[in-house]
């Protein structure tokens, strides 16, 4: 947004309209723990005193530009040279100096790959990992690069939510008015304007449709043994997309279950994330399948990078084996969509824990 100019008005119509975006204005940011920066220097300029994890209300100043990106997207990478300059115009000046801090948050990325992505790119601003979707999921997910403007009336507090922008943003000359207008602020302010309804959201769907899904995964069950028996989706409180049908493996009648999964991509220019994928009742997995899956171009996986792949996944436990490696476990050209499917089936935890508490399992 960022057109302040046009009056608090205009700011009460745009917020009280229910968007499937994520967080929003007003809205308190956050407690989410980050891994503090490796180098002290970053540490001594967020105003850390030591190495543990953090959240952002030990950041120093009133007023933080928090950079939700991923270093793989090539908007969040052109990104780097206008915040570059914007980091530069905020140090040099008094009013800002101390007072407005920059934070770049790194969705899915490991250490190596944002030292990688510092160094090539000259980034001034300290980026720390979000490897496992924990604060990028509490913002109730969204795409890359997404700024966010938090506020608090002085350090020590998480603060609000005082403006988002999504996508790119040449103009930093702007940004930096608009930074020390939101200085003169109160947190008061915003506050006032938060949601004050549940938000609606989109459900992402597959683009099949659901007799053709339903078919897939039938069929995905009939391979896993013989006389497939009382198919049917699953009604759950989380709301998962869980189907169910029972078959005769190793000589005996068992339940095998599929979970349906869609996933907004991270960056902005990237499909969403659609597949399912096979469980029995000790929660290994037994099959995977896409249902539209892309890597650079959106492009789709090929038959042999979905045979590669399955072999990263089929045969493994749920619980606790889905700690990413990109060097390993991505299809190449396909990084971000490999780290959202690890991330979803990290999540499997929680749904298998749904299903034991109802019985199922």
């Amino acid at each position: 947004m960022r057109q302040w100019l046009l009056g608090i008005l205009l700011l009460l119509f745009l917020t009280s309209l229910a968007r499937a975006e994520p967080i929003e204005m007003g809205e308190a940011f956050p407690r989410v723990p980050l891994p503090a920066p490796l180098e002290a220097g970053q540490r001594s300029y967020l105003g850390l005193t030591d190495d543990q994890p953090f959240t952002l209300d030990q950041i120093e100043g009133r007023l933080v530009l928090v950079e939700m990106l991923n270093v793989l997207c090539p908007h969040c990478r052109k990104q780097t040279v206008p915040y570059n300059h914007l980091y530069d115009l905020l140090e040099k000046d008094p009013v800002t100096r101390g007072q407005v801090k920059m934070l770049g948050v790194a969705v899915a990325n490991s250490d190596e790959q944002i030292d990688n992505f510092v160094v090539i790119y000259g980034v001034r601003f300290p980026v720390v990992p979000d490897r496992r979707f924990d604060l990028h999921r509490a913002l109730r997910g969204g795409q890359t690069p997404f700024s966010i403007y938090v506020l608090r009336d002085a350090p020590g507090e998480v603060g609000v939510v005082a403006d988002t922008h999504l996508g790119e943003d040449p103009d930093m000359d702007e940004l930096f008015d608009y930074l020390k207008f939101l200085l003169n602020s109160q947190v008061a302010e915003f506050a006032a304007l938060a949601p004050k309804k549940p938000l609606t959201r989109t459900t992402l769907v597959p683009p099949q449709s659901e007799a053709e899904i339903s078919l897939r995964i039938k069929t995905a069950f009939a391979a896993q043994g013989e006389g497939v028996q009382n198919f049917h989706q699953l009604d759950l409180p989380s709301g998962r997309r869980v189907y169910t049908a029972s078959l005769i493996r190793n000589d005996r009648r068992e339940p095998l279950f599929a979970e349906v999964t869609s996933r907004s991509a991270i960056c902005d220019i990237c499909h969403n994330v659609h597949f399912f994928y096979l469980f029995d009742r000790k929660g290994m997995v037994l099959a995977f399948e896409p249902l539209h899956l892309t890597k650079y171009g959106n492009v789709e996986w090929s038959e042999t990078e979905l045979t590669s792949f399955r072999k990263r996944v089929v045969g493994k436990p749920l619980i606790g084996t889905w700690n990413f490696d990109p060097k390993l476990d991505a299809v190449t050209s396909a990084t971000m969509t490999s780290a959202i499917i690890f991330n979803s089936l990290d999540e499997s935890q929680k749904l298998l824990e749904e299903l034991r508490a109802l019985g199922l399992l």
